[in-house]
């Protein structure tokens, strides 16, 4: 068997005019696919939006219909009783944020505690918190052994750096021993 490679030019025998209009056929026929392929893509991006849209108009429906039952409530009869209530807890805010700026209690009370105090039993406190109008004050109530302990007491506290003064009455020295105190210390601000 013998093999004769054939040419790769190939013979058209189809007249020029003919050969024209196959060639436009063909590119026409391309273009035709291509729009129809364009025209589907378009048509299955929008099919694929469809639900997303639902969705917004859907949710926007609802925000509409919840500001409506807002502003229904707001203007209601009951406006009074809002700006009552809204009065109220803006005192409440304010209360709270003085407490936030006021110092603590256990602070207070722990600086109290680490004044040594030999002959002295301590039994109650009394702590009022300083406000915009009063300074802040703390009442230490006990017995003391002798007058010459607590009057050394008082003065260890008068010279403590959280307090401003110590007062003692002085009735409280009538006795001897055993002595029941009172004093009432101003805090520094």
């Amino acid at each position: 068997m013998i093999f004769i490679p054939m040419s790769n030019e190939r013979t058209n025998l189809l007249p020029e005019e003919r050969r024209h209009a196959l060639r436009r056929d063909y590119f026409l026929r391309i273009g035709t696919v291509a729009m129809i392929f364009c025209v589907a893509l378009t048509l299955a991006a929008a099919v694929l939006l469809l639900p997303t849209y639902v969705f917004l108009v859907k949710s926007t429906q609802a925000k509409k219909t919840r500001l409506a039952s807002i502003e229904s409530v707001l203007s209601s009869s009951d406006e009074a009783a809002i700006s009552t209530q809204l009065a109220t807890l803006s005192s409440d805010a304010a209360i709270l944020e003085a407490l936030a700026n006021a110092p603590s209690f256990g602070a207070t009370i722990r600086a109290m505690l680490d004044v040594p105090h030999p002959g002295i039993t301590l039994s109650g406190f009394v702590y009022s918190p300083a406000t915009n109008d009063y300074t802040g004050t703390l009442s230490v109530s006990g017995v003391a052994a002798t007058r010459n302990a607590l009057r050394s007491y008082q003065l260890t506290i008068q010279n403590a750096s959280f307090a401003h003064s110590a007062d003692l009455p002085v009735s409280s020295y009538a006795k001897d021993t055993d002595i029941a105190f009172t004093i009432a210390i101003t805090l520094k601000p």
